[in-house]
């Protein structure tokens, strides 16, 4: 699950991104339209009209409710993420909305003037300076609102997660990045859920430090078949005292999320790793649906001779 906020640039291609990735996911896409047509179903046109002249508006009280439109719909987009799988909100001020949420991805698009304004010219017909002239009047207008409902700057780079700068990179190409990020946090929010449902406990950081050259030469073979990796995530007790503390626990060297496999590197030969097997049996005793496999010296250096003979 993943809620995605995209905040654009007019002519950066976010819309076009938004889209692409609702296509790929095959999920919503919450725009201005979507508000009016599925939140603010109730209200009159006429109040639907100043909604769209007047981002003030927003911050008035909706007729007959003690609530303002904002805060509305506020709740209703919330509402909306809770119960989706996978869900895409472009533009609105989504990143301060739902940016508190560990489910979310805040994206930033944008590209140079002289970029988006050939895209515009190109697209609906204009001179140069039509489309030059229209960017400048959709920023403003999405800054506007941002600002006056949201008190904050669209433009703050702190804000994102990831911004994408459309210069040189296709819609398709964003989204490969968009996508592996989300598939990334899922994977480390995943973990942090187990641990909370378990005795486990998450390790992981931010910056994977090696112990040795072993693991990180490994970590280079992962990369180069483009297997997802990750580095002692988590620590597994298997021993406690009469007082219920600690006294042994097993963190496997690496995750791989695709195959749901914990991997435990040892360099020495398979006669001295007794320990480290009963500690993996252990671990899937006592966690049901825990995979770990030793991987010995032998192994490693076959492994190592075969990618050599490629070139590796």
């Amino acid at each position: 699950m993943a809620i995605i906020t995209i905040s654009r640039q007019s002519g950066s291609l976010g819309d076009e991104l938004s889209l692409y990735l609702s296509q790929k996911l095959g999920c919503e896409v919450i725009t201005r339209q979507y508000v009016m047509e599925n939140i603010f179903t109730d209200i009159s046109e006429e109040e639907q009209e100043r909604l769209s002249e007047s981002s003030k508006h927003y911050l008035s009280p909706i007729p007959g409710k003690e609530i303002t439109y904002k805060e509305y719909l506020n709740t209703k987009i919330n509402s909306i993420a809770d119960n989706s799988d996978n869900l895409i909100v472009l533009g609105l001020g989504g990143f301060e909305m739902l940016g508190n949420r560990s489910d979310v991805i805040n994206i930033r698009v944008i590209a140079s003037m002289n970029t988006r304004a050939s895209r515009i010219s190109r697209q609906f017909n204009m001179t140069r300076e039509e489309a030059e002239a229209s960017i400048v009047n959709g920023d403003r207008k999405h800054k506007r609102f941002v600002s006056i409902l949201w008190e904050t700057d669209l433009s703050e780079i702190e804000a994102y997660d990831l911004t994408l700068n459309t210069d040189n990179l296709s819609v398709e190409e964003c989204a490969s990045s968009v996508l592996a990020l989300m598939n990334k946090k899922e994977d480390r929010l995943r973990i942090s859920k187990e641990t909370s449902s378990n005795d486990s406990i998450d390790h992981q950081s931010e910056t994977p430090v090696f112990k040795n050259e072993t693991e990180a030469e490994f970590a280079r073979i992962l990369d180069m078949y483009n297997i997802e990796w990750m580095y002692e995530p988590k620590t597994f007790p298997i021993e406690w005292d009469e007082e219920g503390n600690i006294k042994m626990a097993f963190s496997p060297d690496f995750y791989l999320p695709k195959f749901n496999l914990y991997l435990e590197l040892t360099i020495m030969e398979q006669k001295y790793v007794t320990k480290k097997n009963k500690k993996a049996r252990k671990v899937m005793e006592l966690y049901p649906g825990t995979n770990v496999r030793i991987v010995y010296k032998k192994d490693f250096m076959e492994l190592v001779e075969r990618l050599k003979q490629f070139g590796g």
